[in-house]
C-alpha cells in the first residue's frame, strides 16, 4: 500500500468517526432538551395544581365570609326595625305624657274654680251655724249642697293625684325606652362595624382569588360552569315549587269544600290563598309596567360581553351596599341562597313559566316557598357575585330562556 493511499483511507475513517460523534452529540443534546422541557411541564402542572388548591381554599373562605355578611346584615336589619318600633313607642308615650299634663292643668283649673266658688258662696262653718239656727229646712239643704261640693272637690283631688302618678310612670317609661334605644343604637353601631370588617376581609380574599386567575379562558370556563349550575338549580327549584303548589291547591280545595259544607256559604279565601289562586298569570307582555328592583345606573345591559364568548343573561344595576332589593311583582320564592358566581341569589316564580332573578346580594330576607308581594323587600344589595363593586344582578327567564328584563321595568 502506498503512503498516499494509506493517508486517504485514514482521512476517510477519521471523517466517518467525527461524523458519528457529531450525530451522537446531537441526539444527546436533543434528549437533554426534551428532559428539561418535560421537567418544566411537570413543574408548571404542579404550580397550576397548587394554584387551583389555593383558589378552592380562598373560594371556601369567601363563601364563609359571605355567609357571615348575610347573618350580620340580617341582625342589623332586625335592630333597625326594633329601633324604628322603639322610636314610635317613645313618640306615642311622649304624646300621652303631654295629654296627661294637659289633663293635670285642666283638673287644677277646675279645682281652683271650685274652691273659689265655695269661698265666694260664704259656706263656712260659722255661716252654716247661723243658717241652722234660722231655718232648719234651708240649712239642711245647704248642708247637703256643701257636702256634695266637698265630695266633688275630694274626687277632683284624687283624680289629680292619679293623673300625677300616671305622669310619673309615663316619664319613667319614656326614660326606660330611651335607654333601650341607646343600647340598641350601640348594638347597631357594633353590628355595622362588624359588617364593614367582614366586607373588607371578603374584598381582600376576592383580590387574592383574582390574582390566581390570569387567563380569560379560565374565567370563561368558570362563567360557563356557573351558568350550568344556575340552570340546574332553577330546574330543581321549579320542580319543587310545582309540587308544593299542587299540594297547596289540593289542600285549599279540601278546605274550601269542608268550610262551605259546614257554613253553607261561599268560602272566602285569605290574601295568601287568593295569591295562590291567581298565581298562573305570570309577568305578562313586556310593557315596562314594573318598577325597578333598585334605583341605579345600568352597569351591564342584557347581552353585553361578560368574558370571551360569554354574555350577560341579565342586567347589572349599580347601587350602594345595603340598598333594599324589592320584588318587581307578586310570586313565590323558589330559591334563596348562595350560588357560585351569583352570590346570594333570590329567584321568584311568577305564574307557570316566568322567573325573576336577583343576585349579588349581601343578605336575603325571604325563604323558599314564601309568597311575596310586589314591592316587598327581599334582599340587600351587595357585591357577592362576579363584580368587586356593589350592584344587583337582575334577570327574567321565560320558559327556561333568559330574556331582556329591560322590557318589563320602567
Amino acid at each position: 500500500m502506498s503512503f498516499s493511499l494509506f493517508r486517504l483511507k485514514t482521512s476517510a475513517m477519521l471523517t466517518a468517526l467525527f461524523g458519528c460523534g457529531a450525530l451522537l452529540f446531537s441526539v444527546g443534546s436533543q434528549s437533554a432538551d426534551l428532559n428539561q422541557i418535560q421537567q418544566q411541564i411537570k413543574q408548571q402542572e404542579s404550580k397550576l395544581a397548587e394554584q387551583k388548591r389555593a383558589q378552592a381554599k380562598l373560594q371556601s373562605t369567601l363563601k364563609n365570609q359571605e355567609s357571615q355578611i348575610n347573618s350580620v346584615a340580617g341582625k342589623l336589619r332586625e335592630t333597625e326595625l326594633s329601633l324604628k318600633e322603639i322610636r314610635k313607642q317613645i313618640t306615642d308615650a311622649d304624646k300621652q305624657l303631654k295629654l296627661l299634663e294637659k289633663q293635670e292643668r285642666e283638673q287644677k283649673a277646675k279645682l281652683a274654680k271650685q274652691m273659689d266658688m265655695i269661698y265666694r258662696s260664704g259656706l263656712n262653718p260659722s255661716v252654716l251655724e247661723r243658717m241652722l239656727s234660722e231655718d232648719a229646712q234651708k240649712a239642711s239643704r245647704m248642708k247637703v249642697y256643701y257636702e256634695h261640693l266637698n265630695q266633688t272637690r275630694i274626687e277632683m283631688i284624687h283624680h289629680l293625684q292619679a293623673t300625677q302618678m300616671q305622669i310619673v310612670k309615663q316619664k319613667e317609661a319614656i326614660l326606660g325606652q330611651q335607654q333601650t334605644h341607646k343600647d340598641q343604637l350601640s348594638s347597631q353601631k357594633k353590628q355595622q362595624q362588624e359588617l364593614e370588617k367582614i366586607q373588607r376581609e371578603r374584598q381582600s380574599t376576592l383580590n387574592e382569588i383574582n390574582k390566581t386567575i390570569h387567563q380569560d379562558q379560565n374565567k370563561l370556563a368558570r362563567l360557563r360552569a356557573n351558568e350550568t349550575s344556575l340552570r340546574q338549580e332553577i330546574q330543581r327549584a321549579e320542580q319543587a315549587a310545582r309540587q308544593q303548589e299542587q299540594r297547596e291547591r289540593e289542600a285549599l280545595a279540601q278546605r274550601k269544600q269542608a268550610e262551605e259544607k259546614r257554613t253553607a256559604k261561599p268560602y272566602k279565601p285569605t290574601a295568601q290563598e287568593r295569591q295562590l289562586i291567581n298565581s298562573s298569570g305570570g309577568l305578562g307582555t313586556a310593557k315596562r309596567q314594573y318598577s325597578k328592583p333598585v334605583n341605579g345606573s345600568i352597569l351591564y345591559a342584557f347581552g353585553s360581553t361578560q368574558a370571551g364568548e360569554a354574555r350577560w343573561k341579565g342586567m347589572v344595576i349599580a347601587a350602594p351596599n345595603g340598598t333594599p332589593v324589592r320584588a318587581i311583582a307578586a310570586g313565590r320564592v323558589i330559591l334563596a341562597g348562595q350560588l357560585n358566581g351569583y352570590g346570594y341569589m333570590v329567584i321568584i316564580k311568577h305564574g307557570d313559566s316566568d322567573l325573576s332573578l336577583y343576585g349579588f346580594n349581601q343578605a336575603v330576607f325571604v325563604k323558599p316557598n314564601q309568597l311575596v308581594s310586589a314591592g316587598q323587600t327581599i334582599a340587600q344589595v351587595g357585591n357577592t357575585g362576579e363584580l368587586s363593586r356593589p350592584a344587583l344582578y337582575f334577570g327574567i327567564s321565560r320558559k327556561g330562556t333568559p330574556v331582556n328584563p329591560a322590557g318589563w321595568i320602567k
